[in-house]
């Protein structure tokens, strides 16, 4: 990777291992205290389990990625993290402090991914061979994720004949060897490749024998599969994917939760397809600290405007009953480091894939506005719209309400309005700053860090 590994790895080694000794460590010279490297990590059944985990717990560091994009999309009022404001202007350079940071956290996944599948590629003492390749796909699920959304961050992902990709690791990386980027076509054949290895993980239980959806599983691997082959353009499979995990979900206990606000009360929800792996109980995060203060975007509030019915809004930012000083309600669990409401970190939600499959219904070569409906009526219902709300909403106007509909139920989780923005724009030639939802259109792919390109000489910016 263009980024100078010494440098990358120091970064996010010392801001991601020192919350946990059971991250697993860095592949060069560098050896801080407390973290083990990928020749000595794995000796038993126990390390390795240390060591899996460890990739998990990578994905509660901090990122701003999540204030800056918010604020992008108009989900959030204002944010006072360094770097945010220039993803509300478009005027976003290789210098960003959120541009690298995030950056350098997703490749350091990636790098913990690699360095516990290159550590697994032996007999380990006390884990039986089928044990073995399930925490292998483990570390691929993680590294498809990571890939994926470094893709959608970096890379023209809307694409597939696009040259700008992003750099691809399949091993530990251990030195600064130069790398050039892989096409767009590559990089969602590496994300596809891993998750049909992940789609064999059976799904975990925890000790009371609720589901641990906490691990990547074959439910987890198919709802990130389903997003990928959207964001592809392969709207039939992403369909059929979408509700393949809706009814096999069913069989699990995966089901959507009959009132909206329980998906955020308890880390037990049925309406959770993967929320990544913390050391304590709670499941809660410090890191995540979003900017609500100033409450909801414009862009939010506008569409919240459009259904003034819709719950989700009105419970999310409830003043009555805020239980987060940091006013919105999807953030109410406690957090046992510093005594201020955690966050919960919901990747993947069953919710979303109702919502995959109405819009890929729409997008298919042969449009089935009539399962897109179908699709979308349990959200509607839930959301506490009338019986007969999506039947009366016209054809040409479907994919507009898919979008509204999948924008207030995500919104200030996971970042996923973005994409669903350039992907709508594509397509469909959707003007967002036209319609008052986003200030520019400018820089769809982040900038490649300045910093990554100083040490990759083969590594090209985006255009």
């Amino acid at each position: 990777m263009k980024l100078n590994i010494k440098s990358c790895l120091v970064a996010g080694m010392f801001s991601l291992t020192m919350a946990s000794c059971s991250l697993l460590g860095p592949i060069d010279d560098i050896h801080p205290e407390n973290v083990l490297d990928d020749e000595t990590v794995i000796t038993d059944a126990r390390s390795a389990e240390i060591a899996v985990n460890g990739i998990y717990e990578g994905w509660r560091a901090k990122s701003s990625i999540y204030n800056a994009l918010f604020l992008r999309t108009g989900v959030m009022q204002s944010s006072s993290v360094s770097g945010a404001r220039s993803f509300l202007t478009g005027d976003i350079q290789d210098d960003n402090v959120i541009v690298e940071e995030t950056y350098i956290f997703l490749y350091y996944i990636i790098n913990q991914a690699n360095s516990v599948l290159a550590a697994l590629d032996k007999d380990i003492k006390g884990l039986s061979e089928e044990e073995n390749l399930n925490y292998q796909r483990e570390a691929k699920f993680n590294r498809a994720m990571a890939n994926f959304m470094l893709l959608r961050l970096y890379g023209e992902f809307w694409n597939m004949d696009s040259q700008y990709g992003i750099v691809l690791h399949d091993a530990p990386v251990r030195d600064n060897t130069p790398k050039a980027r892989a096409t767009v076509r590559q990089c969602y054949t590496s994300i596809l490749d891993d998750l049909k290895e992940a789609e064999m993980l059976p799904v975990k239980h925890s000790s009371l024998g609720t589901v641990a959806m906490y691990y990547g599983n074959y439910l987890s691997a198919k709802a990130l599969k389903a997003k990928v082959l959207l964001s592809m353009g392969n709207f039939d499979e992403a369909y059929k994917l979408a509700d393949e995990v809706i009814t096999k979900g069913a069989d699990e206990g995966i089901m959507l939760e009959p009132v909206y606000g329980d998906i955020f009360s308890s880390f037990q929800s049925t309406d959770l397809l993967f929320y990544p792996y913390t050391m304590n109980n709670q499941q809660t995060v410090a890191g995540y600290r979003y900017d609500w203060s100033a409450g909801a975007g414009n862009t939010l509030r506008k569409i919240a405007a459009l259904y003034p019915e819709d719950k989700r809004y009105a419970w999310a930012f409830d003043a009555e009953n805020m239980i987060s000083s940091y006013r919105m309600n999807k953030y109410q669990m406690n957090d046992n480091v510093d005594k201020v409401p955690g966050n919960s970190l919901y990747m993947l939600r069953l919710s979303e894939m109702y919502l995959v499959k109405a819009e890929a219904a729409i997008r298919k070569p042969a449009p089935d506005f009539t399962a897109a409906r179908e699709a979308l009526r349990p959200i509607t219902d839930r959301a506490g719209f009338a019986a007969d709300f999506v039947d009366n909403v016209a054809d040409n106007d479907m994919l507009m309400t898919v979008f509204y509909q999948k924008y207030l139920e995500l919104f200030g989780e996971n970042f996923e309005d973005w994409f669903d923005m350039i992907r709508y724009n594509k397509l469909d030639g959707t003007d967002w700053v036209a319609l008052g939802y986003v200030n520019s259109w400018t820089r769809l792919a982040l900038p490649i860090p300045r910093s990554a390109i100083a040490g990759n000489d083969l590594l090209v910016q985006n255009p």
